[in-house]
C-alpha cells in the first residue's frame, strides 16, 4: 500500500515496513540537505539509499510527500526532545529553559541531515504546489505552534516570577529559537573535531547564552 508523508497514517504501518519507509526519509533528507529541494530529484533520493524508485513509490507518492514527511519526523524528534524538559516542574524557569535549548541544539545536530530542510520554509510551500497537501500542511503547522508553545510557557513564567526580563514575551521566544535553529546555517558533522563531547560543549553554550539574554 502506497504511503503519503509520514505522518498518523506511519502508525499502520508494520514494523519492517515503517524502518524501510524511514531508510527512505533519511535518504531524502540528505539529498536534500546536499542539493535544495528544486534541485533534488527521486532518481537522486533512489541513488543515494542505492535503490530503485519503485521502492520509493510504494511509500511516498511525490517528491513533495517527501518533504512534507521530513518535516513531520524532525518536528516529532524535536517535541520529544524538548517537552520533557519543558515540564519539569521542580526545576526553576531559568533552567527548564536551559536544559530545553540544550536538547532542541543537540537534536538539531545530532539529526543534522533533517535540520536544514526542515527549516525551509519556502521550499516547504514549494512542496505543496499544485497536490492535496493541506492537511498535511496544517499539521505541520500546528506542530511548530505547539513546539513553540513549549517555549512560551517556560519564559511567561519566568517573566511572571520575575526570573526574566519584563519584555514582550513573544519576542523573546522568537529570538531564543532563532539562535537555536540558525545552527542549520554554519553546524556541519564533517568537521574534524565534531564529537558526542564537542556537541555537548556547543549545546551547552548556546543555552547559556539564550538563558543569559532573558534573565533579569
Amino acid at each position: 500500500m502506497r504511503q503519503g508523508a509520514a505522518s498518523d497514517s506511519d502508525r499502520e504501518l508494520r514494523p519492517k515496513q515503517k524502518a524501510s519507509a524511514r531508510e527512505i526519509l533519511d535518504a531524502a533528507a540528505t539529498a536534500f540537505s546536499e542539493r535544495g529541494y528544486a534541485a533534488t530529484s527521486i532518481d537522486d533520493v533512489a541513488d543515494v539509499l542505492g535503490c530503485t524508485k519503485g521502492r520509493i513509490y510504494h511509500y511516498y507518492r511525490t517528491k513533495g510527500d517527501l518533504f512534507i514527511g521530513i518535516h513531520h519526523q524532525a518536528l516529532e524528534w524535536a517535541l520529544e526532545a524538548v517537552g520533557p524538559p519543558a515540564e519539569r516542574v521542580d526545576l526553576d524557569p531559568a533552567e527548564r529553559l536551559r536544559q530545553m535549548v540544550h536538547q532542541h541544539a543537540l537534536h538539531l545536530m545530532n539529526r543534522s541531515s533533517y535540520m536544514g530542510p526542515a527549516q525551509y520554509q519556502i521550499e516547504m510551500n514549494l512542496a505543496s504546489e499544485g497536490r492535496n497537501k493541506e492537511a498535511q500542511m496544517q499539521k505541520i503547522l500546528s506542530m511548530r505552534r505547539q513546539f513553540e508553545d513549549l517555549y512560551l510557557s517556560v519564559v511567561k513564567e519566568g517573566v511572571a516570577a520575575k526570573a526574566f526580563r519584563d519584555a514582550d514575551v513573544n519576542l523573546l521566544v522568537k529570538a531564543v529559537l532563532g539562535a537555536v535553529n540558525w545552527m542549520h546555517a554554519w553546524f556541519s558533522p564533517t568537521e574534524p573535531k565534531d564529537s558526542p563531547a564537542e556537541r555537548e560543549r556547543i549545546a551547552a553554550e548556546i543555552a547559556e547564552f539564550a538563558v543569559r539574554g532573558v534573565v533579569a
